[in-house]
């Protein structure tokens, strides 16, 4: 493998290359900050919005379908995706048409015509409506644990925004946000697969060079906080309830970052985890279960759950309670962590032959000032203790929430708040 590079071009564009010679196929992404975390009530949902008009034409390309077209024709299927803290735009590309690649992508940062803005937003409100039930609920579950979890800081704004919100986007106001956010100092240009530093950055630096230079936009502000509970219900009329227990967990930027990963994957990292060996083997609660870290710059989300009969959520909560009390009280073992660490490192090896999986670790990592490299995630995990887990276990679950998706009984709900209440006192 040639060893990766990084170069910055004039007006602040930072490009970032995995060289893999023995990879067929490139992957591209360009990313930048956006999403909730750089939103008020003004501008909530402009960059999801403006991440859809950016599809609608841009440069020589009139509408999505000229759009589409050329990318077929390089070898690629371009794609974006709106985070709540980051927009991500990428493609597939053969390696020798990467120019065209480049060209397309800079394209859509430096010149859309934000043409069909009125069918767009109705695609974007058709998005919104799948978010809630006939009587105007909200039954989206991410976004019910963002707003409570994250309750304080942008990043708990929903990313789509609201109808209200989206009546307010002018193409005006469109080209003005685009103005902020898709700047020099805020775009990274990040490519994995067989490709050469010398290709890469002429390319880069003939497609890139058309972006205006300036720094990343201002952070967002926080919208109004939920009134604080211990668990939300939202009703669905699902065969099964979802009991997703969250809590607050560090950011990347912590020093408790990797514990917060490791705990997750000690509860569900392969069949020999806690919750598949005990949840699922053991006693059959649940087919489906799962524990994740969902980590930003200065926040996370840690989140356990589970999906069964409405009829035994009070059991699943005890289990989960259960598991979550011993890793509070006495952490994971040595030999826990170890079998984590070894399952880390396979699937650190196995991102180095996907080329879409190192160019977002790449870009994202470039992005936010953070190291990405395979070898540093593996180094880092290893790094973690049997007390470190424990003690961001007892510091994130005294702060837990639970969602409960479905049709939860009383007494359900009393459990989950039970639930609640007991981990808050193991701290």
């Amino acid at each position: 493998m040639t060893r990766p590079f990084l170069a910055r071009l004039g007006n602040g564009v930072r490009v970032v290359a995995v060289p893999r010679p023995t990879l067929s196929r490139a992957h591209v992404f360009v990313q930048l900050r956006g999403g909730p975390a750089h939103e008020d009530d003004d501008t909530w949902g402009l960059s999801h919005l403006t991440e859809h008009m950016l599809f609608r034409g841009a440069g020589r390309f009139a509408d999505v379908r000229a759009l589409t077209l050329f990318a077929d024709d390089f070898g690629g299927d371009v794609g974006a995706m709106t985070y709540r803290d980051r927009v991500a735009y990428d493609t597939r590309v053969d390696p020798d048409r990467l120019g065209d690649a480049f060209s397309l992508l800079a394209g859509m940062m430096t010149a859309p015509r934000f043409t069909g803005l009125a069918i767009e937003r109705d695609i974007v409100e058709e998005e919104i409506a799948d978010l809630f039930d006939d009587d105007g609920n909200e039954v989206d579950v991410e976004n019910a644990v963002a707003v409570r979890i994250l309750a304080g800081h942008p990043l708990a704004r929903s990313i789509e925004g609201t109808p209200a919100s989206l009546r307010k986007a002018t193409r005006a106001r469109l080209r003005q946000f685009h103005a902020r956010c898709y700047r020099g100092g805020n775009l990274v240009v990040s490519v994995a697969g067989p490709v050469a530093r010398r290709a890469v950055l002429e390319a880069a630096g003939r497609a890139f060079a058309r972006v205006q230079p300036g720094g990343p936009p201002a952070p967002g502000v926080p919208p109004r906080p939920p009134r604080r509970r211990d668990v939300t219900v939202i009703p669905t009329d699902a065969s099964q309830t979802q009991l997703r227990l969250c809590a607050p967990a560090p950011g990347v930027r912590s020093k408790d970052a990797w514990a917060a990963v490791a705990l997750a994957r000690v509860l569900d990292d392969g069949p020999a985890s806690r919750l598949q060996a005990r949840v699922v083997d053991a006693q059959g609660l649940a087919y489906a279960v799962w524990a994740f870290a969902d980590q930003y710059e200065e926040r996370g989300v840690l989140e356990v759950g589970g999906t069964v009969r409405h009829d035994r959520v009070e059991e699943l909560a005890r289990e989960l309670l259960r598991q979550l009390l011993s890793l509070a009280r006495r952490g994971p073992t040595a030999a826990e962590l170890a079998r984590v660490v070894q399952r880390y490192r396979r699937d650190a090896r196995d991102a180095w032959d996907d080329p879409a999986a190192l160019a977002e670790a790449a870009g994202k990592g470039t992005l936010f000032s953070q190291p990405w490299s395979p070898e540093h995630a593996v180094a880092a995990l290893a790094a973690v203790r049997p007390d470190d887990v424990r003690s961001v276990a007892r510091s994130c679950f005294a702060r837990a929430h639970v969602v409960l998706a479905g049709s939860p009984s009383r007494r359900a709900v009393q459990a989950a708040r039970a639930t609640v209440a007991r981990l808050a006192a193991a701290r």
